[in-house]
């Protein structure tokens, strides 16, 4: 099924989604893990890329990491030590992807803003883009459309990986609208910026 032409109207294109992973949701909890995903038109697949994020030493010591939250996402300490990016350079490669003056959708409200901007401080850089709201872009639908695109949302499972769940956020709104859902590509294969980690 096609949306109908005033669904996709009302999205900016592309449409990006951001989720982090963290090492706590405490209030000194830090970002370990970045996704995003894109949807850059109407027929063109989800595409899906995601870091790990390499801890600095103000993080790892002053910071919080939690067992309970490691069980949840399964990401090691040494996993980011052994393949994490440095901060600066994922923050500056995240404002490339996402463009300046873009939004990226996000569903996890006042944390990931706090990642973020945990994130971009610790590489001395200044974010180029805004978070939105996702629950918001879905009002923007129609009744209908919002309820196929939440009630979806709600029975897919939850990876609790930055990529599998920002692509989930975009399946999702696809879904809503009509739009026959397409994903598995690489975003790194279409942006040179992300080639370049």
């Amino acid at each position: 099924m096609i949306a109908p032409a005033d669904s996709r109207a009302c999205l900016s294109w592309p449409v990006i989604a951001i989720d982090f992973e963290a090492s706590s949701l405490e209030q000194d909890g830090y970002p370990i893990e970045v996704g995003v995903a894109a949807w850059f038109a109407p027929d063109q697949p989800v595409l899906g890329w995601s870091t790990l994020i390499r801890p600095t030493w103000d993080w790892t010591s002053n910071g919080h990491w939690s067992v309970a939250s490691a069980k949840v996402h399964g990401i090691r300490g040494g996993d980011l030590v052994a393949h994490g990016r440095e901060p600066g350079i994922i923050a500056a490669t995240l404002n490339e992807v996402v463009g300046a003056g873009a939004v990226a959708w996000c569903d996890g409200g006042p944390y990931d803003a706090h990642w973020l901007t945990a994130l971009f401080k610790a590489g001395k850089v200044q974010p180029a883009f805004t978070l939105g709201d996702w629950d918001r872009l879905v009002g923007s639908l129609d009744r209908a459309e919002r309820e196929r695109a939440w009630t979806w949302l709600e029975r897919a499972p939850s990876r609790h990986r930055a990529r599998q769940d920002a692509e989930a956020l975009l399946l999702a709104l696809i879904e809503g609208i009509g739009v026959e859902p397409r994903s598995g590509g690489d975003l790194a294969d279409h942006l040179p910026a992300l080639q370049r980690l």
